[in-house]
């Protein structure tokens, strides 16, 4: 099982890459790989700001309570 979810994100991660360079390249084999990571970077991310997600979305809300405001 876990195989198989790791062969499908990979899949996913060759996939962009695929869009703006040839597969057979070596700087695919970059592109790829920094895909991955950013990737690895955001679900760090949202496991890092998971307990602060309440403060966050206060914070959002009143920066759009303040956007809308004054658009009136």
């Amino acid at each position: 099982m876990l195989d198989w979810l790791v062969h499908q994100i990979w899949a996913g991660i060759s996939a962009v890459p695929a869009l703006f360079v040839d597969e057979g390249t070596s700087t695919f084999t970059l592109v790829r790989t920094m895909f991955a990571l950013l990737l690895i970077v955001l679900v760090v991310y949202l496991v890092a700001m998971r307990p602060f997600r309440a403060g966050i979305g206060r914070t959002v809300d009143a920066a759009l309570a303040l956007i809308t405001r004054r658009r009136s």
